[in-house]
């Protein structure tokens, strides 16, 4: 190592301009923008965007998370949280339904799985990194699909002028 000169071993450290961050639809109302997932761990970060009106179904932490609100806000069983709130809610916590009674934007960081709940209690869906991770790999091919279509479409009616302009000369 040349003196003087520092050498950083990143370790999977991140920065993410979140304004460059396009909305990942979850199927389920939210949006995400996806900051980081740690395969290692299970543990995964993002934004959170729920409409007015969008209510999370019942629903178990099987790992410890936290939430801070940025804007707008939620009600849960804890409370209501509000812009500038931060909620952390340990393994084993146990929902009602989560509602958002404005549009509202949230930082949660999950640190295990949650498990959605059906009409009789029961865990019928994991949220786990695996399926963040599916879910941000479906947002990128439908990004890449639609990039080529725009590309193939501009390609396509270049070919068209040149052409038309071919017979007009």
């Amino acid at each position: 190592m040349a003196k003087g000169k520092q050498v950083f071993d990143a370790l999977d450290a991140a920065l993410v301009r979140t304004d460059a961050e396009e909305w990942i639809q979850s199927g389920d109302g939210n949006q995400f923008k996806v900051l980081r997932i740690s395969k290692e761990t299970g543990a995964w970060s993002a934004l959170i965007k729920a409409d007015k009106g969008q209510v999370n179904p019942p629903h178990t932490h099987l790992g410890a998370a936290d939430f801070y609100v940025i804007s707008g806000g939620f009600d849960y069983r804890g409370g209501s949280a509000r812009t500038g709130d931060w909620v952390y809610e340990p393994a084993g916590a146990v929902h009602e339904a989560t509602s958002h009674p404005v549009d509202t934007i949230y930082l949660a960081n999950v640190y295990g799985p949650v498990g959605f709940h059906d009409e009789n209690g029961n865990i019928a869906h994991v949220l786990d990194w695996r399926t963040i991770q599916l879910m941000v790999d479906e947002a990128k091919k439908k990004r890449t699909k639609a990039k080529r279509s725009v590309k193939k479409r501009a390609t396509a009616k270049a070919a068209k002028t040149t052409r038309s302009r071919r017979k007009a000369a």
